[in-house]
């Protein structure tokens, strides 16, 4: 099965869990880069090894739902996350287009991204500034940059989702997506 059609099959598990995708952060150049969707969820396309959180928020998705194991299993057990990339021409951003494409984002090419930046379904931009572990953007909302390695975060620490008082996890009394594993 081709890259592609692998791609729609994942955004259409993730979206039957989670609602529409709403966003994606482009972090770092070029594989370093968040899915956030309307229930908050944030899904790290990469991750730095067993025990960092963006390790957990992946095996959470693993082991809590069924739509990504299937899709691992036809890669041979790939990560399929991992497929991803974006800020050159190639296979991995062809294959983020076609995964922003099946979740109705109006430009899907992340061909010509430089981060910090934000895409949204209607295909607008957002830049940033990264800085102190965190992105000021343009619109003056915050996300902190997830913790890389495990033992080094606190699970106290603000949703990596972007930062509004009106969608902050404290304002809706949702769970972070690190609180799963408290």
């Amino acid at each position: 099965m081709p890259h592609e059609s692998l791609m729609k099959q994942l955004i259409e598990g993730a979206m039957q869990v989670h609602g529409p995708l709403q966003e994606v952060i482009f972090m770092e150049k070029n594989k370093n880069s968040l899915l956030v969707f309307r229930d908050e969820t944030v899904l790290p396309t990469s991750h730095d090894g067993r025990g960092s959180e963006r390790f957990q928020a992946i095996a959470h998705e693993v082991n809590a739902y069924g739509y990504l194991a299937p899709i691992a299993a036809a890669l041979g057990g790939q990560d399929p996350l991992s497929l991803l990339a974006f800020g050159y021409s190639g296979t991995g951003p062809t294959n983020f287009a076609a995964l922003l494409s099946a979740a109705g984002f109006q430009r899907p090419s992340v061909e010509d991204i430089t981060p910090p930046v934000r895409l949204l379904r209607d295909g607008s931009r957002v830049s940033g500034t990264a800085s102190s572990g965190r992105v000021q953007w343009e619109d003056g909302s915050v996300t902190r940059i997830p913790v890389a390695s495990a033992g080094t975060g606190s699970h106290d620490q603000q949703s990596p989702s972007k930062q509004r008082a009106n969608r902050s996890p404290q304002a809706t009394g949702k769970k972070t997506w690190w609180q799963f594993w408290k």
